[in-house]
């Protein structure tokens, strides 16, 4: 036969059961917190990490724009320059030429006699002012 348990045996089971896991869930509480905090560490360091990446890359993006755009200016700058110098040629030779064309007028004969006489005063000026190429291009 069975033996009757006491009043205080059958609650006393129970009692254990719960104490013991509330134990168990306490220690696993703390676990779990702990978890979190370095969870939140971990994310913390992770988006300072990725934030430092993506700055630097860019900050290189915009590095490489500016030494391209810079690259492109300076070559402009340069081809701009060298317009101004042909341009203060051409003002030189075009008054040169401004002188030949009143000298011409002054020249009697036709139209091509004084055509050759101009071809022999613009190559006699060609040959001692250095400027042969340019007015070559222009007259021929």
């Amino acid at each position: 036969m069975r033996r009757k348990r006491s009043s205080r045996s059958i609650f006393r089971d129970p009692y254990d059961v719960i104490e013991r896991q509330r134990r168990e869930g306490r220690s696993r509480l703390i676990q779990l917190e702990s978890l979190t905090r370095r969870s939140g560490t971990l994310t913390q360091l992770f988006q300072g990490t990725l934030q430092t990446r993506l700055l630097a890359s860019a900050r290189d993006d915009v590095n490489a724009k500016l030494e391209s755009i810079t690259g492109q200016l300076q070559l402009l700058v340069s081809e701009w320059e060298g317009f101004e110098a042909q341009r203060e040629e051409l003002v030189v030779c075009l008054a040169d030429m401004d002188v030949c064309l009143s000298e011409v007028d002054q020249l009697t004969g036709n139209a091509s006699e004084k055509l050759k006489q101009l071809q022999v005063w613009v190559c006699f000026d060609m040959t001692y002012t250095g400027s042969a190429e340019l007015l070559g291009k222009l007259y021929f």
